[in-house]
């Protein structure tokens, strides 16, 4: 009896694996976009204030800082998030709101990591972001002893350090292509 409740439990536990690839929020994830990093280059345009337009570098602190207004956090936000700072500081100096856009001119803070049974893992630096699939691309694709519809990918940012369910084999095969997530900075692609 003991032997038979064991065999049931094993197995729920198996499914239950198996079945938090296909209930996973992928969706949560695709709304991220990408976050800035320090070494990002930015470029801003006010609207009718070329005074103000500049093309900026993400210091290593993460601040940018721009004629008027000072120092402004961009790291760890998306571009509307630092047009949106801007702007709440611009109201002071000028009596009209100017629209302002903020653009991402160069990458140069992204990195990834693709770990375990791939032919090169390590950091790699794109200059641009790149999805699960293209990340394993980087290294070189799997050993003949990975688990490929077993990777995790490890994220830490605003929400917390999560694990990420990846089944290669579900992306590939089965068409199950929300799982295919932009990796963001400092994700880490785990292949056992």
């Amino acid at each position: 009896m003991r032997l038979v409740s064991l065999a049931i439990l094993v197995g729920a536990l198996a499914l239950g694996g198996c079945s938090s690839t296909r209930t996973y929020n992928w969706a949560a994830e695709r709304a991220a976009g990408y976050k800035i990093g320090p070494g990002d280059v930015v470029r801003i345009s006010v609207w009718k204030h070329d005074e103000m337009s500049q093309q900026v570098t993400v210091r290593p602190d993460g601040a940018i800082s721009l004629p008027l207004i000072g120092d402004i956090m961009a790291e760890g936000k998306n571009v509307d998030e630092v047009a949106a700072d801007i702007g709440k500081r611009v109201t002071k100096y000028f009596a009209d709101q100017p629209p302002i856009t903020v653009q991402v001119a160069e990458v140069r803070s992204y990195k990834i990591y693709v770990v375990g049974e791939v032919q090169r893992g390590g950091e790699f630096t794109p200059n641009h972001q790149v999805t699960v699939v293209q990340g394993l691309a980087l290294a070189g694709g799997f050993t003949r002893l990975a688990a490929p519809d077993e990777i995790v990918i490890v994220r830490r940012d605003a929400r917390g350090e999560r694990r990420i369910p990846f089944s290669y084999g579900a992306v590939v095969k089965d068409n199950q292509l929300q799982q295919n997530l932009m990796l963001q900075t400092g994700d880490t692609v785990i292949v056992p």
